[in-house]
Formats: structure tokens, C-alpha cells, sequence
């Protein structure tokens, strides 16, 4: 296990431990096989471990609805004040290769630390995005008046990565703006394969964590149990290897 920060070891106890009520993305099958996507809100933990059978639907499943779903979550929405500092300077530590011109979040979770990391770093935050949240479709979308880009560069922020579908809808609606996107800045990559599909498009990502990570620290200090961790790591195992 690659030994975390100070700062990250903070944040991993603060996203287990916080309290907080988010909206889960679940699915059901209908009678003639096909699948059905909903919402519902219930108490959480940024980092939390599925309660219903039908949890957690993510981007990837609107292209293969009856892939596995993953046994948990990384929820970043609606945090408390602390917490969102703490991301903040944990995404401050990272060191980039050159300094954009501005920054953005990717709505609806990263914004409020994208913000709170341009207070930090110094980088000015412009806001250019929006998000469809339907249950059925997540959709990133141009902010009305959005500032055109004229050609300044541009880093993206986000809460995660899995397989990059909507890193991919974030690029297409800031470069259709003028901007020219030098890289994002992830919080957490959860190792599904979207770093490298990314990459493989030019887009440079800066990631302050892995999953990986993350469930050797919570299983190094018992907070999770060997079965959840082994169950977690099968699913990965899984989710690299499928097609999306």
C-alpha cells in the first residue's frame, strides 16, 4: 500500500465516518427483461456500502443496463463545510504539469470543492457547465451564458473517475466553448479502466487517490471488514474488463 498523506488520510476518515443524506441511483428489472432507473434519498456516507440489491447505478450501466453493479459508493454530494475544505487541499497537493488559465466543476458534486480549490490554489473558477440529472440519463450540458473560452486553458474538476463518460461530455461542451482543456484533476479513480481511456484521448489526469488505496487504508485500520474488501476487489476485477 502506497502510504497516504497526512491530508488524505484525514479526508478517507472524514468520507467514512461524515453523516449525510444523498440522492442513490438504483435499478429494477421490468417483467419483459429490461431495466429501469431510479432515484431515492436515504442516509449515507460519502463512502458507503450498498444497503439494497439494486445499488449503485452508475453512467456506464445507460450503456450496458445489466452489467454488475458495484457493491459501493463514492458519494460526494451535499458536504459538510469540512469536508469540503479537506478535498479541496488534498487536490491542492497535486502537482501539475503547467498552470491553467481557469478552472471548472463538473456539476452537480464537484463544484462546491472546485471552488474551494480555486480559493486555494489561486486559479480562477469559471462555471460553464450543467448537468441533466434525470434518473435515466445524467447529461453534462453548457451553462447558459456560459464565458466563451477564446482559446485559454482549462482544468477540469471532478469527484471521480470510473469509466469517463462524462469527463468525456465535460471536454466536448468546454472545447465547443473556446477552451482548450490541458488536463482534470480527480479526487478519487476507482481503477475501472477511465483514467486510461482518457488518456489514450490525449487528456492528461491528475488523480489524488485510488480506490485501491482507500481500501487498504480503511482495512489497515479495520474500519472495513475483509469481506467487503474482497468483495469490492472482485468487482473491480470485473468492471475493467467490461466494454463500454
Amino acid at each position: 500500500m502506497s502510504e497516504l498523506t497526512a491530508k488524505q488520510k484525514k479526508l478517507a476518515d472524514l468520507l467514512f465516518k461524515t453523516k449525510t443524506q444523498a440522492k442513490i441511483r438504483r435499478r429494477k428489472q421490468n417483467p419483459d427483461g429490461s431495466f429501469e432507473f431510479y432515484h431515492i434519498i436515504r442516509d449515507t456516507s460519502p463512502f458507503d456500502f450498498r444497503i439494497d440489491p439494486g445499488e449503485f447505478v452508475f453512467k456506464h450501466h445507460e450503456v450496458t443496463p445489466g452489467a454488475a453493479l458495484s457493491p459501493m459508493y463514492i458519494n460526494l454530494r451535499s458536504l459538510p463545510g469540512n469536508v469540503i475544505d479537506q478535498i479541496a487541499k488534498v487536490l491542492n497537493e497535486i502537482k501539475l504539469d503547467e498552470r491553467p488559465d481557469f478552472c471548472t466543476g463538473i456539476p452537480n458534486a464537484a463544484v462546491p470543492y472546485a471552488k474551494k480549490f480555486s480559493e486555494i490554489s489561486g486559479i480562477p473558477y469559471v462555471a460553464i457547465l450543467e448537468k441533466d440529472d434525470t434518473p435515466q440519463h445524467h447529461q453534462i450540458l453548457p451553462a447558459g451564458n456560459a464565458q466563451k473560452g477564446n482559446g485559454k486553458k482549462l482544468l477540469i474538476v471532478d469527484d471521480l473517475i470510473t469509466k469517463g463518460g462524462s469527463k468525456m461530455e465535460a471536454i466536448n461542451v468546454a472545447e465547443d466553448l473556446g477552451y482548450k482543456v490541458m488536463g482534470l484533476l480527480i479526487l478519487i479513480d476507482r481503477e475501472e479502466g477511465g483514467k486510461e481511456v482518457m488518456e489514450e484521448k490525449g487528456y492528461k489526469i491528475y488523480s489524488a487517490l485510488t480506490l485501491s488505496q482507500l481500501l487498504d487504508y480503511y482495512l489497515s485500520t479495520k474500519t472495513i471488514s475483509k469481506d467487503q474488501y474482497d468483495e469490492t476487489v472482485k468487482y473491480l476485477n470485473y468492471s475493467r474488463n467490461l466494454n463500454v
